[in-house]
């Protein structure tokens, strides 16, 4: 294994816990638009990752629904977003260590830019990334290997990367790319589900992750290379 630089990852779910806005947005677009259509919770959160037109595509008739079921998820969204999401525990400390270590940081999400910089801005994220691939980026999006392919692109120097996420795609798309990815072990959707798609690893929080790294990394460094 190569010295790990680069971490891609994921945004929602990841580092920012925005699972009951997005549950409640889902619901309100079908309730809006698909009022006779009978989706619990679960199915709700087994559809978490794909983009919106992708879940939605599932279960509308049309083009036109799908349009219609996502300005009422995006319109619902935005109106309760900042009441409804929180950082992870430990995310701001943990970046700023990575970044202080020098790590490569980006951000690769499904979403689409305009809807994801709010709450990435809110809490100040943009401070340690210097890349942020977003759905308007792409054609494709996770789990392809394209956006993080993508991401990859933008630095000058990659040893090693590794793409962590909270869904079966984030995973799927680290591996298709031919990368590490990792799972997050506070994903809404469980280890279970990560470990099924082949996750390298499932990092307990945060703080495991950065320990896992420093050691992955110790372990590779040349012998001459270590502090004696």
């Amino acid at each position: 294994m190569k010295t790990i630089n680069t971490l891609l990852f994921d945004l929602d779910g990841t580092l920012i816990d925005s699972n009951d806005i997005i549950i409640a947005s889902y619901a309100h677009a079908y309730r809006t638009h698909l009022p006779d259509l009978v989706m619990p919770r679960e199915t709700i959160i087994d559809n978490i990752g794909p983009t919106l037109e992708t879940i939605f595509s599932r279960y509308a008739p049309d083009v036109a629904m799908v349009e219609r079921l996502i300005a009422s998820y995006r319109a619902h969204y935005t109106a309760h977003e900042a009441t409804y999401h929180t950082l992870y525990p430990d995310v701001h400390i943990v970046l700023e260590q990575l970044k202080r270590d020098g790590y490569n940081l980006a951000i690769v999400t499904s979403k689409y830019r305009d809807a994801a910089m709010p709450s990435f801005t809110h809490y100040e994220l943009d401070r340690y990334f210097d890349v942020f691939i977003s759905l308007d980026d792409v054609t494709y999006s996770k789990p392809d290997k394209e956006p993080v392919l993508k991401a990859l692109e933008q630095f000058d120097h990659v040893t090693g990367a590794i793409m962590i996420g909270d869904n079966p795609t984030d995973v799927q798309a680290g591996k298709n790319a031919g990368i590490l990815a990792a799972g997050v072990g506070w994903s809404i959707k469980g280890a279970a589900a990560l470990e099924a798609v082949g996750a390298d690893v499932i990092f307990r929080d945060m703080n495991h992750l950065y320990h896992t790294l420093t050691l992955w990394n110790k372990e590779v460094t040349p012998e001459h290379e270590k502090e004696t």
